[in-house]
């Protein structure tokens, strides 16, 4: 599994002036640029890392995937972090920024009696259950990751056989850079 992220505020290439367009607030604005962005970056790496020739993509049970490749793929985006997955087998990943909340709420609805959610226990759990509705099928395997020690990233497959390898890398004006993942 190979998975692609840029941090828009330390790569300028890609921003988008949408402020031209119809959308009228801020977050809304935010959220379109992302998602442009993230396209961008499918077609991007499935031209010049997979050579795959024809990048249509076509949406099943609301899930993106390439028409003439069996190559998946699954995007997922928080504030400034914007980032692609990729495997032969199906896929789910999401991202969150680790921002505070009340915890404490949170642990109340969410939680058996005597449980308490932690920030890292929360995002754990959001992005977990994030990534499995993008999945879409049955989770065999999962890794949940801090980057840049302030988003969570979980990845979710249906990986049978061998336990699968997760290479990230972050994308920069100055070039592709492998991320440690210490285990």
């Amino acid at each position: 599994m190979q998975i692609y992220y840029i941090n828009t505020d330390e790569y300028k290439p890609l921003q988008i002036d949408l402020q031209k367009s119809k959308i009228k607030n801020n977050k809304s604005i935010l959220k379109e640029e992302q998602h442009l962005i993230g396209r961008f970056l499918v077609d991007s790496i499935a031209k010049f890392i997979y050579k795959i020739e024809n990048r249509e993509i076509e949406i099943i049970n609301k899930k993106p995937k390439f028409k003439y490749s069996n190559i998946n793929f699954n995007i997922s985006h928080s504030n400034k972090i914007i980032l692609v997955a990729f495997d032969k087998n199906s896929i789910g990943v999401d991202i969150e920024e680790m921002i505070d909340r009340n915890f404490e709420e949170l642990s109340k609805r969410y939680c058996k009696k005597d449980e308490k959610f932690s920030k890292e226990m929360f995002y754990k759990y959001w992005t977990e259950y994030e990534a499995g509705i993008k999945l879409q099928g049955e989770i065999k395997t999962k890794k949940t990751k801090i980057i840049e020690d302030k988003y969570t990233l979980t990845i979710v497959g249906d990986f049978t056989g061998k336990t699968p390898i997760y290479k990230i890398k972050e994308i920069s004006a100055t070039g592709i850079k492998k991320i440690q993942i210490a285990e």
